[in-house]
């Protein structure tokens, strides 16, 4: 567990089956393009200026990546194979819409609402952007979320009170569990091996873990108590779910079963805003990427020793 070489300031990338890596355009006028097998980094397109226009992702099956609108009113298209860089849909007015986007079995692209007040709907197939829901009012609901094993998607909530749900196959949105108070509770989950999901504690003392077919919903306590703990995770090829300190000085992990939950030993990793979200890269590494920091965090699964906290 270290870091590595220099970093640029990221906060979301899309890795692709070409091996480039795409950054999303967060306040950036243009879309970063790495092209890991030659070192090259480029700016590909330009997108209309402005603060926390798109937030997180999807790939769909045509390849292209569809960028998920947070302030900006329109759904961000990048073209992998001819960098064509382009927006689609009609106008969606609002800030702090949607936060993150998973593509479903139905091949759509589901945005989580963070802020707005319905599920967002991208058909990559006819470029069609829609919503589907009606959900209460409010700010920073849920923050994130991931498919489970069962079809659906689970929407994990930041000040939400409890985790929404959405039937691709059917078009119903509704909530489960709870309730669950505190704001920033979870920022995002991870698919365990397991089957289950495992929402990552930012402000709150313990891991929401979500079982799809049951719709059960239970707490688990961490080790490590704090605010503004963890951001970002990604299951290893051990198995293991590993979750990304900002605050937290170590890296949290989850086994395989789901049965202990333990901060990975060595050297406390100081400083608040280090990293924000991860990548499993094809070598079996983990990295960790930067926010304030000038460097990646790089996690070796096979080489970690268990800790006790």
């Amino acid at each position: 567990l270290h870091f590595v070489a220099q970093a640029l300031g990221l906060a979301v990338w899309s890795w692709l089956r070409n091996g480039n890596i795409y950054g999303i355009p967060a306040a950036a006028e243009s879309v970063l393009k790495i092209v890991p097998s030659t070192k090259q980094v480029s700016a590909i397109g330009c997108v209309p200026s402005g603060k926390w226009k798109w937030h997180g992702a999807a790939i769909a099956r045509d390849g292209s990546i569809y960028c998920i609108p947070a302030n900006a009113d329109r759904v961000l298209r990048i073209d992998p194979e001819t960098d064509r860089v382009e927006t689609i849909g009609d106008p969606l007015p609002g800030r702090w819409k949607w936060y993150g986007g998973i593509l479903a079995e139905d091949d759509c692209i589901y945005g989580v609402p963070y802020s707005a007040g319905s599920v967002l709907k991208i058909e990559p197939a006819t470029g069609k952007v829609s919503t589907i829901g009606d959900l209460k009012e409010g700010d920073w609901k849920w923050h994130g979320g991931s498919l489970g094993l069962d079809g659906a998607i689970y929407g994990i909530p930041a000040h939400a009170d409890s985790v929404l749900k959405i039937q691709p196959e059917t078009g119903e949105v509704k909530t489960i569990g709870g309730p669950f108070p505190g704001r920033y509770k979870w920022l995002g989950a991870v698919l365990g091996s397991d089957g289950c999901l495992y929402g990552i504690p930012y402000n709150s003392q313990k891991i929401l873990k979500i079982t799809p077919n049951s719709e059960d919903v239970e707490l688990i306590d961490v080790p490590l108590k704090g605010r503004n703990m963890w951001q970002g995770g990604v299951q290893g090829p051990d198995g293991t779910v590993y979750f990304i300190p900002r605050w937290a000085e170590h890296v949290l992990r989850v086994s395989a079963d789901g049965a202990t939950v333990e901060a990975v030993s060595g050297e406390a990793l100081v400083g608040w805003n280090k990293f924000q979200g991860a990548v499993l890269a094809r070598n079996g590494c983990i990295y960790g990427v930067p926010q304030d920091l000038d460097a990646v965090l790089k996690i070796e699964p096979d080489r970690l020793d268990h800790s006790a906290s």
